[in-house]
């Protein structure tokens, strides 16, 4: 769960002027199915499919601000910068045993640097995800382009008639607090979930918190920005770097997945003698 949140995002391309939904100066008040339609909208071009909207591309800076429960305290403080461009291209930068490792999927091919620490994570954890699922886009998600338009539709909204505001980091933001749909929560188990997502003007996401029965975790969202494209040398490892882990697209998923349940650990923290065996999706 955690690699699929974070890894759909470090600014690596200047984007010309902001779209109209930055330029709102109030937090979005209308109906809050409506407005999570809106948030997560400009995604769907990036994430799932080729759309009407010219950007196909996306940065961003993800803080793990709180974690509790089962989730390891490490991963507390913890700030990703991620890189996303429709169909086939993904990156990300994270802290994991004392320095950055990045992921990278550029078309048919991963490479992760240092190559040597990326191999040892993967030499040392036992349980790992199945091959990345083929599809034509840059990671796999469990939805469509055409069920993503009725996402909204999913969730029951707690106090649907009332528009809360609170203040995150000086910016009013609209708080909005759901949980899944009485049917599906009984379906997928998940009768605890709860998701609190802050919106500021322009309907952009500054911040979700998840809260299941096990675990609460809060993530902030900054740096946001959505472009036609990045500049190609971002999917190219640094000129002069030797030490490349270099595999195919099949192994995204498992390299994902060791980096990100190593957040912010040491080595003597032993991630891999922690972490679960993943559910097929």
């Amino acid at each position: 769960m955690i690699s699929r949140l974070a890894s759909s995002l470090a600014v690596f391309a200047l984007f010309g002027a902001p779209s109209a939904r930055a330029e709102q100066t109030a937090p979005p008040r209308d109906n809050p199915y409506d407005v999570i339609g809106k948030v997560f909208a400009p995604f769907w071009s990036v994430l799932l499919a080729a759309t009407k909207s010219p950007n196909q591309a996306c940065t961003m800076t993800i803080e793990i601000t709180e974690v509790s429960g089962r989730l390891p305290k490490q991963m507390a403080g913890a700030q990703l910068k991620a890189a996303v461009e429709f169909p086939d291209k993904v990156k990300l930068t994270a802290p994991v045993l004392g320095e950055n490792i990045t992921v990278c999927r550029n078309g048919d091919t991963v490479w992760a640097i240092p190559g040597a620490k990326v191999e040892f994570l993967l030499s040392q954890f036992k349980v790992k995800p199945p091959p990345t699922r083929k599809t034509k886009t840059p990671l796999y998600l469990p939805i469509t382009a055409q069920q993503a338009i009725f996402l909204p539709a999913l969730f029951t909204i707690i106090k649907a008639d009332v528009a809360e505001v609170n203040t995150l980091n000086g910016e009013e933001c609209r708080v909005i607090t759901a949980g899944l749909m009485p049917e599906l929560a009984k379906a997928a188990k998940a009768e605890g979930f709860r998701a609190q997502l802050w919106v500021a003007p322009g309907y952009l996401p500054r911040r979700i918190v998840v809260t299941q029965p096990d675990f609460t975790a809060t993530v902030d969202i900054k740096d946001l920005r959505f472009g036609p494209s990045l500049v190609p040398a971002t999917w190219e490892p640094p000129a002069g770097m030797t030490d490349i882990y270099r595999t195919d697209a099949d192994m995204l998923d498992a390299v994902l997945f060791v980096v990100m349940n190593s957040l912010k650990m040491k080595e003597g923290d032993a991630p891999w003698q922690q972490t679960k065996q993943p559910k097929n999706e």
